[in-house]
C-alpha cells in the first residue's frame, strides 16, 4: 500500500510533542516528561495478512534523537463476531504484530475491534472494511512527457482519466499512482549505508597496516554482501534488465551526478539514491466518497515505464486520520491536530479495500 504504513510515527509524535510540551512547563526552564501513551498503526485489507504496528509516544526530550519507540511484549488482540485472534510479535520487529489472513480473514462489510494492552495501558478501536469501488473504464493506458513543458503543469496534454463504480461505506478514495519497477528502501536502511563507510574505512586502514590479503577477505565479503543488497533494492534497473529513466531532463541530470561527487562516500551516495527514489517512486492523493472518476494524476509520475494507479476505498478512521495530518493533504484546517478514532491512545486501525490497472509513462522529446 504505497508509503502509508511508514509516514505516521514521526510526524505524528511532533503532532503531540508541542502539547505535551506546553502541560509539562512550569517555567521556560523546568520540563517533566509526560507518561508516554500508546499509539498504534494498521491498515486491514483484504488478502493480505494483518498486521499492527505498536509503538509509545517519544518524551520530549529524546524526541529530535529520530527514533520511534516500539512497544514489544504487548497483547495484540483483534476479534470479529465469530473470532478472536491473538497476534503475535514479529521476531525480526519489535513491536509489529501479525497474524496469516488464513487464521484472520479481512472481508469487506466486516466489523474488526482492536485491543492492545501493554501492562495498565490499554487501548481500543474499531474498524469497518468498506466494499471496494471496481475500477469500471480506463480512457488513455500512456502518460506522455515533454522537456518542453518544464516544470509548468497546466499546458500539458491531458494523459487520461479513469471511472469507478461508488463504494457505498466508504468515507473516502485513496489514489495511488506507483512506479512497479523502481525499487527503494525506507529510511530504516540508512543505518546500513553507515555500515558500508564504517567496513570500506576498515579495510583502508587494514590495508594501510600491511594486513594479509587472506585477512582482508572476511571484509571484502561484508561490504560485496551491502553493495549487492543496496544495488538489489536501490535501483532502476528492471527485471528484464533494463534501466529506467526519469521523465525530466533536470531530474536526471541530478541522479546522475550522484555517482560523479567525489567527496561523498559510497554510503551518502547510496543514502541519496535511496532518498531520490524513495520519495518519487509513488504519490497519492484524496477523492471525496461521492467521487466516481478522477483524471491521471501525471504531477507525481516521474521515471518513464510502468505505473500501476489503485483506487483504495477507505474507512471513516483512514480518511479522517490521514485528512488532518499536516494541515490535511486535502487542504482541511488541522490546527487542532490529527484526527483519531481510538480510546486509551492514538493513531489509527483502519481499513481499505482497492482495484488497480496498469499504465506506462513515455518521454517524447
Amino acid at each position: 500500500m504505497s508509503n502509508t504504513m511508514n509516514r505516521m510515527p514521526r510526524w505524528l509524535t511532533a503532532s503531540l510533542v508541542v502539547p505535551l510540551l506546553a502541560l509539562s512547563c512550569d517555567t521556560p526552564s523546568e520540563l517533566e516528561s509526560p507518561e508516554q501513551i500508546l499509539y498504534v498503526q494498521a491498515y486491514l485489507t483484504p488478502g493480505a495478512d494483518p498486521e499492527v504496528q505498536v509503538l509509545e509516544t517519544i518524551p520530549p526530550d529524546q524526541f529530535y534523537d529520530g527514533l520511534d519507540r516500539f512497544v514489544s511484549g504487548a497483547e495484540v488482540v483483534i476479534s470479529t463476531d465469530d473470532r478472536v485472534v491473538t497476534l503475535s510479535e514479529a521476531p525480526l520487529r519489535a513491536g509489529s504484530y501479525t497474524v496469516g489472513h488464513a487464521a484472520l480473514p479481512v472481508i469487506e462489510g466486516q466489523t474488526y475491534h482492536l485491543e492492545v494492552t501493554d501492562g495498565e495501558r490499554q487501548l481500543r478501536a474499531h474498524t469497518t472494511v468498506p466494499q471496494r469501488a471496481e475500477v469500471t473504464r480506463v480512457v488513455g493506458d500512456t502518460i506522455v512527457y515533454r522537456q518542453i513543458y518544464g516544470g509548468l503543469f497546466g499546458e500539458l496534454i491531458h494523459p487520461g482519466e479513469f471511472y469507478w463504480t461508488r463504494s457505498p461505506n466508504a468515507a473516502g478514495y485513496v489514489i495511488t499512482v506507483e512506479a512497479v519497477d523502481v525499487r527503494s528502501l525506507s529510511m530504516t536502511a540508512d543505518p546500513l549505508t553507515a555500515d558500508l563507510d564504517s567496513l570500506l574505512a576498515q579495510r583502508d586502514r587494514a590495508a594501510e597496516a600491511g594486513v594479509d590479503a587472506d585477512s582482508l577477505v572476511a571484509l571484502d565479503r561484508r561490504v560485496e554482501a551491502l553493495e549487492d543488497y543496496f544495488e538489489q533494492n536501490i535501483s532502476l534497473v528492471t527485471a528484464a534488465g533494463d534501466t529506467l529513466q526519469w521523465l525530466r531532463d533536470w531530474q536526471q541530470e541530478d541522479w546522475d551526478e550522484i555517482s560523479e561527487k567525489e567527496k561523498w562516500s559510497e554510503g551518502k551516495k547510496w543514502r541519496e539514491r535511496r532518498e531520490e527514489l524513495y520519495w518519487n517512486r509513488t504519490t497519492d492523493y484524496w477523492m471525496p466518497a461521492d467521487s466516481t472518476r478522477s483524471d491521471f494524476w501525471w504531477a507525481g509520475v516521474r521515471f518513464a515505464g510502468t505505473y500501476r494507479v489503485t483506487i483504495q476505498a477507505a474507512d471513516t478512521n483512514y480518511s479522517d486520520y490521514n485528512t488532518t495530518a499536516f494541515n490535511g493533504n486535502s487542504g482541511a484546517d488541522g490546527d487542532e491536530g490529527p484526527v483519531f478514532h481510538v480510546d486509551g491512545g492514538v493513531g489509527v486501525f483502519g481499513s481499505y479495500s482497492q482495484d488497480s490497472f496498469l499504465v506506462e509513462s513515455v518521454r517524447e522529446d
